[in-house]
């Protein structure tokens, strides 16, 4: 069996330059929308936020309340956002001074990093 190594080359090269193709257009296209929701930040984009997470933020305090434990996948779960939406809104409760952070429990994770897009996976 012949075995062309050029040939080889030329098709890793061709899936180097599609894959940077790819990333280049993803990157473009974060910009793109960043750049959107940049100029879309008016008071009244900014008053609705803090209304919104101050509301979520509310929702940790509750969930603190009855037990003074915090499961992120739980509540995560119940009012819809990701889990790690409520790791950062308690980390913003701890920093605010209305809550304080005694302890962290982890467990192993999946491997799976689940703020990226799965267009890239």
């Amino acid at each position: 069996m012949n075995i062309d190594s050029k040939s080889l080359e030329q098709q890793d090269i061709k899936m180097l330059v599609r894959s940077l193709e790819l990333v280049s257009a993803r990157i473009f296209e974060s910009v793109i929308s960043l750049n959107q929701m940049s100029s879309s930040n008016t008071p009244e984009m900014q008053a609705l936020f803090s209304q919104w997470v101050s509301c979520l933020g509310e929702e940790v305090l509750r969930s603190i309340e009855k037990d003074g434990d915090l499961d992120p996948e739980e509540l995560s779960s119940r009012i819809g956002v990701s889990s790690s939406t409520i790791i950062s809104l308690a980390l913003a409760l701890h920093r605010q001074g209305k809550i304080k952070i005694k302890a962290i429990k982890v467990e192993p994770g999946d491997n799976v990093n689940s703020e990226i897009c799965d267009c890239f996976k």
